[in-house]
């Protein structure tokens, strides 16, 4: 999927911490920013655009005279009794009379409505003293309304609920800090959401923008299909395709792979050897076909450069050109396009003379062109003349690897698919269509062709994974000894 999201099954998916750690690391920059703008900006906001408010308190204590009236000492019942009566006193203390004298006696211009939403009252820890808290937006108003309270209460607790009393504990103070807003507060509160909007922002980009990697894509479509390697995007040619643009894979080739590009070939070609190794075949050489949907999904670049590492483990290679309609293998090679196979097939050459021999650094193979451009090359390929000319050309080599036509364009591959010992299939990462790909597979189902595995082109993020593993590791072509 993502690196840091792999796809385990239908319902299941995986979070590589290590993985989404360095997807964090890596813009680390945004999250600061995010981090100190936001908080900023919470701080300032609760600074500048929220009115400070004050708070006095006063304590008062609440005394059930009718249990103690025949007994010096309070007792355990008494307490409960004041602590009950708590919840009633702060009735008494909010209601419509005792505000209302409050507001007579303060001389403030605010309604009871509004004085009683400036009031709160609590019990202290579970004892019989009660607080009664005013809040106001001027420190020394919040302690008048809070003392008058203190003088007016008593007298109408007093009045209402008979063998109770009030005192007072303590008397309101002006206070010398507001209470809220809490700056700090908000600006901490401004800085965690800066965080974590910012890394769910990058998360939602890096699914936006990858989706899921066209490896874990076909695990999920297709789960009986082996991927055989992942090739990273190599190349800087523009391709248009439905509107999108993207690299070619044509620019390395052989001997200019870089690192990254001839590791994936090298696995490419170890594990060919294994899907083949209990194949029961009759000739001492192997075909393989190698094709795709349809174009510039990078299925000659893979032909020529499994050829190449092909040669470099000792092989020997012959590559040929059997896409007659497109052919390109002469022209990136820096070959001869005539004669080719077209004119082997009709008999007017013979094998040395279309057998063309191509050098790369350590590695040589030969590369049979396309030749004349045919208009019947279905026919041609699936003729009993091209089974002939493969026995030919097999018999001087280990391997015959075919660069054949996109079978989702052409019905070209099919014919000749009779042939080959196996199939090797490539999907460009940033062309992949499901239904496509779904198409070409049960074509070659119904070819009864033996499907080797498919090859992933032009990956971006297996280009990132490598990137710096590769300039560690290069080698010097002429003392073989690692430049670390």
């Amino acid at each position: 999927m993502h690196e840091w999201l792999e796809y385990v099954d239908d319902n299941r998916y995986m979070i590589r911490l290590d993985q989404l750690l360095k997807l964090l690391l890596r813009y680390l920059w945004i999250i600061l920013l995010s981090t100190l703008l936001l908080g900023g900006a919470a701080y300032t906001y609760a600074d500048r655009r929220i009115t400070p408010l004050y708070q006095s308190s006063i304590k008062l204590y609440v005394n059930n005279s009718i249990n103690t009236s025949d007994s010096t000492s309070i007792t355990s019942a008494d307490i409960t009794a004041s602590q009950n009566l708590v919840d009633t006193y702060a009735v008494v203390l909010t209601s419509y009379p005792t505000l209302s004298a409050v507001i007579e006696q303060t001389g403030v211009s605010y309604s009871y409505e509004t004085l009683e939403a400036m009031i709160t009252t609590a019990a202290i820890n579970d004892t019989e003293v009660f607080k009664v808290t005013v809040t106001s937006a001027d420190p020394e108003e919040a302690a008048v309304i809070a003392n008058a309270i203190a003088e007016i209460v008593p007298d109408e607790i007093m009045d209402i609920i008979s063998g109770s009393s009030v005192k007072v504990v303590e008397y309101a103070r002006v206070a010398s800090s507001q209470s809220s807003p809490d700056t700090k507060r908000y600006a901490f509160m401004g800085a965690a959401a800066g965080m974590m909007f910012s890394c769910a922002g990058i998360l939602l980009v890096s699914l936006l923008k990858n989706g899921m990697s066209v490896e874990d894509k076909i695990r999920r479509d297709f789960k009986n299909k082996a991927i055989l390697a992942v090739i990273p995007l190599m190349g800087k040619k523009v391709i248009k395709k439905k509107g999108r643009k993207a690299s070619s894979s044509g620019a390395e080739l052989c001997g200019n792979l870089s690192f990254a590009a001839a590791e994936a070939y090298r696995l490419l070609r170890e594990n060919i050897s294994f899907c083949l190794l209990d194949e029961a075949r009759e000739r001492p050489y192997t075909i393989i076909g190698v094709t795709s949907s349809v174009r510039v999904e990078g299925k000659t670049t893979t032909a020529v450069n499994l050829a190449y590492t092909a040669a470099l483990a000792g092989k020997k290679v012959c590559l040929i050109d059997c896409d007659f309609r497109l052919p390109s293998i002469a022209e990136r090679l820096k070959l001869q396009e005539k004669p080719g196979m077209t004119n082997f097939l009709i008999g007017k050459s013979d094998a040395s003379g279309v057998l063309q021999a191509y050098t790369s650094g350590e590695a040589v193979f030969s590369v049979i062109s396309a030749g004349d451009i045919a208009q019947n090359s279905s026919e041609l390929l699936g003729s009993r003349r091209m089974q002939k000319v493969l026995e030919t050309v097999g018999r001087s080599f280990d391997y015959l690897i075919l660069d054949l036509p996109p079978i989702g364009v052409v019905s070209d591959a099919l014919t000749v698919t009779k042939y080959i010992d196996g199939m090797l299939f490539a999907v460009r990462e940033d062309f992949y269509e499901k239904r496509l790909l779904r198409e070409s597979m049960r074509t070659l189902e119904t070819a009864n062709t033996k499907l080797l595995g498919m090859v992933v082109t032009c990956s971006k993020s297996y280009k990132r994974k490598y990137k710096h593993y590769g300039e560690k590791y290069e080698y010097r072509k002429s003392t073989g000894k690692a430049i670390v």
